[in-house]
C-alpha cells in the first residue's frame, strides 16, 4: 500500500491527505533493461499511456530491477502491482509473486528466420520463459515484435531484401534478439489495458470465455487467461488461446492464425 501511494503521490494523482483505498487504482509496471533488450521509447509510451488512462484509474510506472537496493524491495515492488509488460527476459520471472490474477504482458522479440532464437516467439504453447505461468492464477499474454521494433538498417533496402538481410548480419552481435534493444507503439500498450485489462476488471464475477478470447489483435496471444464457460458462468477456469499462425521473417506480417482454446484442469 505504501509503495501504491507513494507512485499516486509522485503523479499528483491523489493528494497528501487521500485516505481511499489505492487498489481502485490499476498500477501497471513497465520494465525497463539497463543493459541488453533495453525499451527505447519507454518515456514516450509511458507519457502517452498516462495521459490517456490516468483519468480511468491507471498510471503506468517504469520497473527496473537493477535500480533496486535488496531482493525485499524488489518484493515490495512487484507485489504493489497489478500488471507487468516487458520484454521476454529474466526480469519477467518475477511476474510470479504478482497477487493473484495479475496480468503478465511478454512482448516477443522479432526474430527473422536467418538468425537464432525462434524459440522466444512461440505462439502455438508458452515460451521458455512463459511456461512458469502455465496454469497459474496469473493471466499471461504475448505481443509479437515485428521489423518495425528496431531501428538498425533503416531504409537499407526494401523491408525482407537481401541487402536488408546483410545489413542485419554485418551487425549480427547487436542485433540477435537477445541483445537487440527495441520500440513498442504506444497504441499497442493502450489496446492491452483498454480491450483486456479493464474490460476483465470490470466485473468482480470474472468475464465470459466468449467475451474475453478475441478482444485483442491478431498479434496478440492469450497463453493463460482465467474466465468462465457460459455454462459455468458463477466459475473461474485457466484457459489457453494459442495461436496458430506467426510473423513471417520477410516484414513481420500476419496470418489470420486460429486461436484455439485448451481448457485445463486448476490441478494439472
Amino acid at each position: 500500500v505504501k509503495f501504491r501511494r507513494e507512485a499516486l503521490l509522485t503523479k499528483s494523482l491523489i493528494s497528501d491527505d487521500y485516505s481511499g483505498d489505492t487498489k481502485e487504482w490499476l498500477v501497471v509496471g513497465l520494465t525497463q533493461r539497463t543493459y541488453r533488450r533495453a525499451w527505447l521509447n519507454l518515456p514516450t509510451v509511458m507519457k502517452q499511456c498516462n495521459t490517456k488512462l490516468n483519468g480511468r484509474g491507471v498510471i503506468f510506472i517504469e520497473v527496473n530491477v537493477e535500480d533496486t537496493s535488496s531482493p525485499y524491495e524488489q518484493l515490495i515492488l512487484h507485489r504493489s502491482l497489478d500488471v507487468m509488460i516487458g520484454v521476454h527476459g529474466a526480469q519477467l520471472t518475477q511476474a510470479v509473486v504478482l497477487p493473484p490474477h495479475a496480468h503478465v504482458l511478454e512482448i516477443l522479440p522479432w526474430v527473422p528466420s536467418y538468425i537464432r532464437g525462434n524459440w522466444v516467439t512461440r505462439r502455438d504453447a508458452p515460451t521458455p520463459l512463459g511456461i512458469i505461468y502455465h496454469n497459474t492464477d496469473l493471466n499471461h499474454a504475448g505481443y509479437s515484435l515485428d521489423r518495425s521494433s528496431t531501428d538498425l538498417c533503416v531504409g537499407v533496402g526494401e523491408v525482407g531484401s537481401e541487402e536488408e538481410k546483410d545489413c542485419f548480419l554485418e551487425r549480427r552481435k547487436i542485433f540477435i534478439w537477445d541483445n537487440r534493444d527495441f520500440n513498442v507503439e504506444p497504441e499497442v500498450i493502450i489496446q492491452y489495458i483498454e480491450k483486456l485489462v479493464l474490460f476483465m476488471r470490470d466485473d468482480e464475477m470474472g468475464k465470459l470465455c466468449a467475451e474475453v478470447k478475441d478482444r485483442l489483435d491478431e498479434r496478440f496471444v492469450l497463453y493463460n487467461v482465467w474466465c468462465a464457460d457460459e455454462e459455468e458462468e458463477s466459475t473461474l477456469e485457466v484457459s489457453h488461446y494459442y495461436a496458430e499462425a506467426g510473423p513471417t521473417a520477410e516484414g513481420g506480417q500476419y496470418g489470420m492464425g486460429r486461436r484455439k482454446r485448451l481448457k485445463m484442469a486448476k490441478d494439472e
